[in-house]
């Protein structure tokens, strides 16, 4: 296989890394402008190290975008005209603004990773939409400590567009919210210029849909995330990534992520990003399309700009 990645930075690396275990005979082109860290990658990893697309003419098989989401379209623009066979971009696809973008194709998929969660998967397999109440869902993390650099700190970057999508993509995901309609919401810039902090309330399907974003908690050590539903019949289902909670009639349940007994070929950062490329080089059963990350972009945008 024939694969071309976009930027080599952290997420270009890890989707590297876990590639390179799952398909040991694939072959690797990079675009890489950072001339110093086009240098030092060359020395540890083997491939085609390149700084610019201008030369390429042949399609890929598979092509990753992992750059900054300013260049997105264009890239993907460019992988469309050479006839590339998957396209993967990592989220949010061209920022929150990029929300009606169409480019014509049914081979473009997002990266958008908690869907491929085992207890998020759990929760797909058992839980009804039809059966929700109310949702609540947050995440929380002590991310931003000082005022970031470049274009993290202008309109493609903020907990929305960097953490939220991921929570908004695993709800619409799981519950079907493309149908929505904002009731309420609040962005807060505390240490950066963009958002810090949001607070959303929206209803699709008369539904509720409560959501909290903030990435500059002091109080935190590492990232928390959890999403909590009031059903129909009364039920309360608290869920992370490691563990699922049901309240109900009969007394409260769990079931961890080691109860799913999930077998991973290659572990690195979970067993959420090996899934996903799994899933990205075989059947494309769970990845994010461009219309369903296009939904999460109308929201954001929806959010940003009321």
């Amino acid at each position: 296989m024939e694969i071309l990645i976009y930027g080599f930075g952290r997420m270009g690396i890890t989707h590297y890394s876990i590639l390179n275990g799952i398909l040991p005979n694939a072959k690797f082109t990079f675009i890489e402008p950072n001339k110093m860290l086009n240098f030092i990658s060359k020395k540890n990893i083997v491939g085609n190290f390149l700084t610019s697309d201008e030369k390429i003419k042949k399609p890929f098989d598979l092509t990753l975008i992992t750059t900054p989401p300013f260049i997105h379209s264009e890239l993907a623009n460019s992988c469309i005209k050479r006839g590339d066979k998957i396209i993967f971009i990592e989220k949010p696809f061209g920022g929150h603004s990029n929300s009606s973008f169409n480019l014509g194709v049914k081979n473009i998929f997002i990266g958008y990773v908690l869907r491929f969660n085992p207890i998020v998967d759990w929760v797909k397999n058992n839980i009804n939409p039809k059966d929700i109440l109310e949702c609540n869902a947050k995440y929380l993390s002590n991310t931003i400590e000082n005022k970031p650099k470049g274009w993290r700190n202008g309109p493609y970057s903020g907990v929305l567009n960097e953490m939220g999508s991921h929570v908004l993509d695993m709800i619409n995901y799981l519950f079907e919210i493309e149908d929505f309609n904002i009731e309420k919401s609040e962005l807060n810039s505390i240490i950066s210029d963009v958002d810090d902090e949001v607070k959303i309330s929206l209803s699709s399907k008369e539904r509720k849909f409560n959501f909290y974003f903030n990435w500059v908690d002091k109080t935190l050590r590492k990232p928390v995330f959890q999403v909590s539903i009031k059903l129909k019949n009364n039920d309360l289902i608290v869920f992370d990534q490691q563990k699922v909670v049901i309240n109900s009639k009969s007394g409260e349940k769990t079931i961890s992520v080691i109860d799913l007994d999930q077998e991973i070929p290659f572990y690195l950062r979970g067993v959420d990003f090996t899934k996903q490329m799994q899933d990205l080089t075989n059947e494309r059963k769970v990845m994010c399309s461009l219309e369903e990350a296009v939904t999460v972009n109308r929201i954001m945008k929806e959010i940003i700009e009321r």
